[in-house]
């Protein structure tokens, strides 16, 4: 009898076409480069926090992206295919880097607001 043994997990069998890989892989560097900038303020901040929550998701997000960069590979060089996951990616890169902009210009924004809040109270 096996009781209390425990299974192995069946992995999940999902298939996307090319469009949909590419629109994954951009979301997901997108997590990651919004991780990153959240490690990099954390280490300017002091908040190690932020560090810790990065270096908690990446791996797994490294993971996910190597198996889709492998199944792309066992695909095949298929140009028009690869041509649709690069459009796809590219949408999503560039609406990430809108987006790094966006939070850069409102971050600065803050920044300078608080500045200047503070500029007329004395140090110390």
């Amino acid at each position: 009898m096996t009781a209390n043994r425990p299974r192995a997990s069946k992995p999940y069998a999902i298939r996307y076409d090319a469009e949909a890989v590419g629109t994954l892989l951009g979301a997901l560097t997108w997590v990651m480069g919004g991780l990153a900038i959240l490690k990099d303020r954390g280490h300017a901040s002091g908040d190690e926090q932020f560090h810790e929550l990065a270096d908690a998701l990446t791996p797994e997000l490294e993971r996910l992206v190597l198996e889709l960069s492998s199944t792309r590979l066992a695909a095949g060089n298929d140009p028009a295919r690869e041509a649709a996951v690069e459009a796809a990616y590219a949408r999503v890169r560039e609406a990430f880097e809108t987006w790094v902009q966006v939070t850069a210009a409102d971050t600065l924004q803050a920044a300078l607001g608080h500045r200047l809040q503070h500029e007329d109270k004395p140090i110390g």
